[in-house]
């Protein structure tokens, strides 16, 4: 069997689960659970692709690529519509699950932010979740579990995520990636315990250029005017949409592959539907990390700003931004720095609930300015 999951760094316990089930038989339901970036959502496609290989994941085969490409009939992957999934998105899983897999051992289904489950198509959801047909798998993915209804939860194996452990991080940057010691050092840190952060700066010469125009934002936003803070809060918001679609800008390439090898106009719609889907989810996550790096690394400086103030240098997550700390720092202030902090854990808390992102991210401006004058 090949490794399915060779890329999850960090999380042994979920990969663990998820391998002794594919090898001695897997439930009807799992919930993939932890913060962001930190694998959860490739553990499920490689989950799904080892529960529909007819080797039981062997990660080569025809079956499993084309899971992983989000390009198989029998794995579906549901994403919200607008702010949630519906419960008309449910009906349709609904009336679909007794059908026998196309081509696969199994038909999987895959939610992806399974929070966003209104009231009603959660309890639509439950009557299905209670008795599946025996060929049927239900993924949940989510970064909130404490929004889920507790009666969905209990009907799922748990595999929980956890921050990926910065050595590990720094490791496999190092070895996988090829980075020097120094660098995957100063990554896995900046990454705050987020892979996939990680893996940007390390590979993406515009990661780094991301990072660097925000922390000049957090730097001057304290005594910037109003005009000013306005150009900043649309020149953040601006950039993370200029990343999203990116994000999804090459996958039209992949639709029109796969079309190539439609044989009726029934696979070609089919297609076409998967990849308007994919479009979504892609985005969607790509704007969701966008606004976590935005907040994560406001936080770690205003975090650093807080640690150099008091001589801990070593803790100061920058490093390679030491000098312009200790030129900024105002001796003594440490407990503002930290509210500072707590304002961008408050926005944090705010996004996580689906409001509206320019109202969340603009309070938090406003906050740390007021923690900071």
């Amino acid at each position: 069997m090949g490794d399915l999951f060779e890329d999850i760094v960090g999380q042994e316990l979920a990969v663990s689960i998820l391998t002794r089930a594919l090898a001695q038989g897997a439930s009807h339901a799992y919930l993939f659970a932890g913060p962001a970036g930190v694998g959860k959502s490739e553990a499920a496609l490689a989950f799904a692709a080892g529960l529909a290989c007819p080797e039981g994941g062997c990660a080569s085969c025809g079956t499993c690529r084309r899971v992983l490409e989000g390009l198989h009939p029998d794995v579906e992957m549901v994403v919200p519509e607008g702010s949630n999934i519906l419960i008309d998105q449910i009906r349709e899983i609904n009336s679909h699950v007794a059908y026998r897999p196309f081509e696969a051992r199994a038909k999987v289904y895959i939610l992806f932010e399974a929070e966003t489950m209104n009231q009603q198509a959660a309890n639509a959801f439950l009557r299905t979740l209670e008795e599946p047909p025996p060929h049927v798998h239900f993924l949940l993915v989510t970064s909130a579990p404490d929004q889920m209804l507790a009666t969905v939860m209990s009907r799922c194996q748990h595999v929980p995520f956890n921050r990926t452990p910065t050595p590990l991080i720094a490791e496999h940057l190092e070895k996988r990636r090829g980075l020097t010691k120094e660098d995957a050092r100063l990554y896995s840190r900046v990454g705050q315990g987020s892979l996939a952060y990680a893996r940007e700066l390390a590979t993406s010469p515009e990661a780094r250029e991301r990072r660097l125009h925000l922390i000049e934002s957090a730097s001057r936003l304290p005594e910037a005017g109003l005009l000013a803070t306005e150009r900043m809060l649309d020149d953040t918001l601006a950039a993370v949409e200029r990343k999203a679609d990116e994000q999804v800008a090459g996958l039209g390439a992949k639709r029109d592959q796969a079309l190539d090898w439609a044989g009726d106009a029934r696979t070609r719609a089919w297609i076409n539907k998967m990849h308007e889907q994919r479009v979504r989810r892609e985005r969607r996550r790509a704007v969701g990390l966008g606004l976590e790096e935005v907040t994560g690394t406001f936080a770690g400086w205003y975090r650093d700003m807080a640690a150099a103030s008091i001589g801990a240098e070593g803790a100061v997550l920058n490093q390679d931004y030491l000098p312009q700390l200790r030129l900024e720092i105002v001796p003594g202030r440490m407990l503002a720095y930290l509210q500072a902090v707590l304002a961008v854990r408050k926005a944090q808390e705010r996004l996580r609930y689906n409001v509206d992102t320019r109202c969340a991210v603009g309070d938090m401006f406003r906050a740390i300015k007021e923690a900071l004058i």
